[in-house]
């Protein structure tokens, strides 16, 4: 009896089943896998999110801190008074142009270990009653401000968690503040933020360089002292970021520079970011995404 042809069929039979096995894996990997480029754009656009959830937070020293800051200003400059907050280092009046000069210098933590924050800025804030002349004051006399001008001059950080680290380079804005004389401001202006996010999970390291720029529209914080602002602040951001990338480990990528339109919705604690084909919500107090 010949033993030999039903072996070599069996032999045949593997060799097309594992044939068949690598095309597939190989087709499945190939750059022409319809698949395989929507995956790395969901990647690409998450990462944005993600750099911009600390343009945003205030844990991070983003436009949510920044608000405060303005909120707080605002506030304690109430009277003649009025003495400098706790949130501010220095406070400066200049009677010739009628325009404060606020400087922060804030760090939370042990700078050599993680996590870590620390934070200058330099502001100005005009007060402006009625018929739009410069205040001291929040009031003066029988005159209640109605208006504000408030601009970022510069500023620098960091901000250092065991998954992100955030070092800002850049920041300047200008601010417009109606409803000075009530409980709710309402800021509209132009905000401009260029910073390096250093991204790290056991899968990937990626770095995301980028610059954020962005009107403020009828975004609104109350005008009062010990409110938690991320909780309080709401409103719309639209504009762009550009960023270009660098990927150590964890290679998912199909674009390594990369210019977004985006439009961000504030409100209950949240900033839902829409940018690319998704949206991604971001808790405004820490800066992390919150699905």
């Amino acid at each position: 009896m010949n033993t030999r042809r039903p072996a070599s069929r069996l032999f045949l039979l593997i060799g097309m089943m594992l044939t068949m096995s690598l095309t597939a894996m190989l087709t499945g990997c190939s750059s022409d896998d319809p698949a395989a480029p929507a995956a790395a754009t969901a990647t690409v656009d998450q990462d944005a999110a993600d750099a911009m959830a600390a343009d945003l937070a205030a844990d991070s020293g983003g436009v949510t801190d920044q608000i405060a800051d303005l909120s707080t200003a605002i506030a304690s400059l109430g009277t003649a008074k009025s003495v400098i907050h706790e949130r501010f280092r220095e406070v400066v009046w200049d009677d010739a142009t009628g325009t404060w000069t606020i400087t922060v210098s804030r760090e939370r933590g042990d700078s050599a270990a993680t996590p870590y924050a620390s934070m200058s800025r330099v502001y100005t804030l005009r007060l402006l009653n009625a018929l739009g002349e410069p205040q001291q004051y929040r009031i003066v006399g029988a005159d209640t401000a109605r208006t504000a001008e408030f601009a970022i001059v510069s500023g620098a950080g960091e901000h250092r968690t065991l998954r992100r680290e955030h070092t800002l380079d850049e920041l300047s804005g200008a601010f417009a503040v109606t409803g000075v004389e009530t409980d709710l401001l309402t800021i509209n202006g132009n905000y401009h933020r260029v910073a390096s996010n250093r991204l790290e999970t056991l899968r990937f390291l990626r770095t995301l360089t980028g610059a954020l720029d962005v009107e403020l529209t009828d975004v609104t914080v109350p005008r009062a002292l010990g409110v938690d602002f991320s909780a309080a602040v709401s409103g719309t951001i639209a504009g762009t970021y550009v960023a270009d990338i660098t990927v150590t480990r964890g290679d998912e990528y199909i674009e390594r520079h990369i210019e977004r339109d985006v439009l961000i919705v504030l409100g209950d604690g949240e900033a839902t970011i829409n940018c690319g084909g998704g949206a991604f919500r971001v808790l405004l107090g820490t800066g992390e995404l919150a699905d």
